[in-house]
C-alpha cells in the first residue's frame, strides 16, 4: 500500500507557525509529520504530490514528495525522495539545506535534489528506508484501493 495525505486543518502551535498534519504510508510502515504552512497552504502539498507521483509514473528515476517548504530563502526544505528501481519504489526522508545551496530553492526543481539512492541498511544509515512494488503508487495516483482485498 502507498499512501500520503493530510490528516488535519490547519494549526496553530504555540510557536505561532501554521501547520497541518501529513500521513505517509509505505508497504506496512505508517508515518505521521508535520507539515510546515508558513509557505504553502495543504493543497499546494496536495498538488505537488500528485505531480511527484505522476512523474515517476511517466518513467523519471527519481521523484520528490515536499513536506515543509520553507520559502525560497528557507533554512532547510523537507520531502520524501523517492527511487523507482525495476518493480520497487524506496523513500527515503530528505534535506535540502540551504547552506548547500548556490541559488534561492526552487520548488518546482525539488526533483533535481534527489540523487542517486543510498541504500540506508546496507550502509548502515540512520535513517528509515521503506520499499514498495509500483503497482501500489499507480493505485495511489489513481486513487485505486490496492490489493482489492485488503
Amino acid at each position: 500500500m502507498f499512501c500520503i495525505r493530510v490528516l488535519s486543518a490547519p494549526l496553530a502551535l504555540a510557536t505561532g507557525a501554521p501547520t497541518a498534519v501529513g500521513e505517509l504510508v509505505v508497504g506496512a510502515a505508517r508515518t505521521i509529520f508535520p507539515l510546515d504552512l508558513s509557505h504553502w497552504r495543504a493543497e499546494d502539498y496536495e498538488r505537488q504530490w500528485r505531480a511527484g507521483l505522476r512523474r515517476l509514473l511517466s518513467g523519471a528515476p527519481t521523484s520528490a514528495l515536499m513536506s515543509a517548504y520553507r520559502g525560497p530563502h528557507g533554512d532547510a526544505h523537507l520531502m520524501w525522495a523517492l527511487w523507482r528501481e525495476n518493480t520497487s519504489v524506496y523513500v527515503q526522508s530528505h534535506c535540502v539545506a540551504a547552506c548547500d545551496l548556490s541559488a534561492p530553492f526552487d520548488v518546482s526543481a525539488a526533483y533535481e535534489h534527489v540523487d542517486v539512492r543510498v541504500p540506508a541498511r546496507e550502509q548502515a544509515l540512520p535513517i528509515t528506508e521503506w520499499r514498495v512494488d509500483v503497482e501500489h503508487l499507480f493505485a495511489s495516483a489513481l486513487q485505486i484501493r490496492w490489493p482489492f482485498a485488503s
